[in-house]
């Protein structure tokens, strides 16, 4: 109990004075029981490629879903090939007021006909574009059968589709630059201003529309008949596109004007001027492939233990798995900190600015039930993405040395001291975070490795 308290209680000095010596913080804390400050690097540890789980998409007991995904289809020989496609589901509008369904004019009006349907999805301007591509040949597929919302979905969710392609078009252009949601903002007179956002536009084919027009009001009485004459689309990329495309269909910020959804183009029941009918979108399900098969992931992925060269790749993707064959040499002393450095490599060929490095990496672990949970140390400081001491702290973020090299430094202290102690297994894993929406790759050195191989370093305090 000494050791834990006395790390807790150093770590907290740590983050609060900024202080960058291990061996000196926390020292009083130790009183009659120090006997020795010591520091090692010689801690044999081994590196391999692994898969990482898929990630949880929609948790159905609380109705939340992943706020953002990315779309696209990225293939090369370092990564792989790694296909993002989403599945939508719109729902019926609500009235605020009342809850109730807002059944659209079009429907209760036979006379009234739909001129267009597009789907919009705004683009998330904060990491939009990961690779250099901008154009996203697409396919709009819909679903053969309404989706299961009562359980919970991950990003390997596969559905059913039915035999009909609903795009119009078959490509898009992606780009940062806001842009008018609809015309009919225009022929109202409305501030345009207020409704530029970026965003993709997936206009629908006529054969849909007509469709659509033969419908009586009952497909708009509720969800369910709704979802019986349009269950939801899989939106799929056809072809490479080079890059991978932040969309996100929830506001980001509160006030925010939510605009995601399928939207029915219509002339105005009483004035004829062009209006339309927002269907919000009820779930967004990602759904990321992929293919190692002759990449250089793939390769390591395969030769299991590697300790020349190891990988990295965010959302579901693979992660690094370190092990600690022998940690018998640390018995008997308090870790004042540990930490593992690991390079990365330029590997020939492969541009890190068209597709950059990830720009955080932390250490997990498997708990009793096998799930990946964040080591100790992330437990006890928090979220690394909400404070830039407590990242800094953590060390997981890319770092030059003097000669311009990247290198991650994530710290594992509190953690190495369990797992010397038998309480936790003395296996960790780097993994590229945010888990959920940073798709990002790296190519690192192992602890074999002939340039800037990895290595641990821990100081400590030696008991009597």
């Amino acid at each position: 109990m000494t050791k834990y308290l006395f790390f807790a209680a150093a770590a907290l000095i740590l983050l609060q004075s900024a202080c960058t010596d291990p061996i000196t913080v926390g020292s009083d804390l130790l009183a009659g029981d120090r006997a020795e400050l010591g520091q090692t690097v010689d801690i044999t540890f081994t590196t391999r490629v692994v898969p990482d789980d898929s990630l949880l998409t929609y948790d159905a007991s609380s109705n939340s879903a992943v706020g953002t995904f990315n779309f696209g289809h990225l293939s090369d020989p370092f990564a792989g090939e790694w296909i993002h496609s989403v599945y939508i589901i719109p729902e019926l509008n609500r009235r605020q007021s009342t809850g109730l369904i807002d059944v659209p004019a079009f429907a209760l009006r036979p006379e009234v006909l739909v001129d267009s349907v597009v789907l919009l999805l705004p683009i998330d301007t904060a990491q939009a574009l990961y690779g250099p591509g901008r154009l996203f040949p697409y396919r709009l597929n819909q679903l053969a059968g309404a989706v299961d919302q009562s359980r919970d979905y991950d990003s390997n969710v596969s559905f059913p589709r039915g035999f009909n392609e609903l795009n119009r078009e078959n490509v898009f252009l992606a780009t940062r630059e806001p842009r008018l949601l609809y015309d009919t903002i225009i022929a109202r007179g409305a501030d345009s201003s207020r409704y530029n956002f970026p965003h993709v536009r997936i206009p629908l084919d006529q054969q849909f529309v007509d469709q659509l027009n033969l419908r009586d009001a009952s497909t708009f009485e509720s969800d369910t008949t709704f979802w019986e004459f349009l269950a939801g689309f899989q939106l799929e990329p056809t072809e490479v596109t080079n890059a991978l495309l932040k969309l996100q269909p929830l506001p980001a910020r509160a006030g925010e004007i939510p605009f995601a959804g399928l939207y029915f183009f219509y002339p105005d029941t009483l004035d004829q001027r062009p209006t339309f009918y927002r269907a919000p979108l009820s779930l967004s399900l990602p759904r990321y492939e992929r293919n190692y098969a002759g990449s250089l992931a793939g390769d390591l992925l395969l030769q299991g233990v590697n300790n020349e060269r190891t990988f990295l790749g965010g959302q579901a993707s693979l992660m690094t798995e370190i092990n600690f064959p022998d940690l018998t040499s640390l018995e008997d002393v308090v870790i004042n900190q540990a930490e593992i450095k690991l390079y990365l490599e330029d590997v020939a060929g492969y541009d890190y600015a068209d597709y950059p490095y990830p720009t955080f990496i932390a250490l997990y672990y498997r708990d009793g039930s096998g799930n990946l949970t964040p080591i100790l140390d992330r437990q006890l400081l928090g979220n690394p993405n909400s404070n830039l001491a407590i990242r800094q702290f953590l060390g997981g973020n890319p770092q030059e040395d003097e000669e311009g090299n990247i290198f991650y430094l994530p710290r594992f202290s509190v953690h190495l001291q369990r797992m010397i102690d038998g309480t936790v297994p003395s296996t960790i894993y780097a993994r590229v975070v945010p888990i959920d929406r940073d798709p990002s790759r790296a190519v690192l050195a192992g602890p074999e490795a002939s340039v800037r191989p990895a290595t641990v370093k821990v100081t400590f305090t030696k008991l009597d």
